[in-house]
């Protein structure tokens, strides 16, 4: 039985540990967009200081990248997030920064002229990534926040993920794909996976997490 997974939530929420273990215990491939790094023109700049231009650069070159990745196992994989969550960090990072210090909603946010004219070429790479999903994936696992957030994250903060989901949840629901939400620990977690999907299983659990956890 092959399926086409995406393994999505805030960051933070165990993606990667659990879409690589959960490669490692079904056989599919796991896949991903590569990680956030430096756009052309702004080598050596940190991340908070990316300009919109660059921000953007950055959205449409992981969203080629996803495509390719994702089309070159028709027969299934494990995705590490999905086509849409390059648009919902672009739209986050343009309108919030990476410390929103309140739980204010995003559609409530003061935007300054320039910040919207942003947002608005943004949210039509979202519609493409929405567009795009409703025919690249069969099935989104859904991460909620239950573990604190890695230092490796940092600056963003537990406000900032929480306001992530508010815009991915929406937004995976307009793909019309089930979602299913998974909690637990990471082998709780598997274990639900295997028991919604029916996918046979090549590799023990514990062995999995054993694997990708050196």
């Amino acid at each position: 039985m092959s399926q086409r997974i995406a393994i999505v939530g805030a960051y933070g929420s165990g993606k990667t540990l659990l879409s690589e273990a959960l490669s490692e215990v079904t056989g599919l491939p796991y896949t991903q967009g590569t990680a956030m790094r430096e756009p052309i023109g702004g080598e050596g700049k940190h991340i908070w200081n990316w300009t919109e231009g660059e921000l953007l650069q950055l959205t449409v070159k992981r969203y080629a990248e996803r495509t390719l990745n994702e089309a070159a196992h028709p027969a299934g994989f494990i995705s590490d997030g999905s086509i849409i969550h390059e648009w919902v960090f672009a739209k986050l990072r343009l309108v919030l920064g990476p410390n929103p210090g309140t739980e204010q909603s995003v559609d409530s946010r003061f935007r300054s002229e320039v910040t919207a004219a942003y947002e608005d070429v943004a949210d039509h790479i979202g519609k493409l990534a929405v567009r795009h999903a409703k025919t690249a994936y069969d099935v989104f696992y859904h991460l909620p926040i239950e573990f604190p957030l890695d230092e490796d994250n940092r600056p963003i903060n537990d406000i900032f993920r929480k306001l992530s989901d508010e815009v991915l949840l929406p937004a995976l629901a307009d793909t019309g794909i089930p979602i299913h939400t998974i909690t637990g620990t990471p082998a709780e977690r598997l274990q639900q996976i295997i028991d919604i999907s029916g996918l046979p299983t090549v590799v023990d659990i514990e062995k999995a997490l054993a694997s990708v956890q050196k």
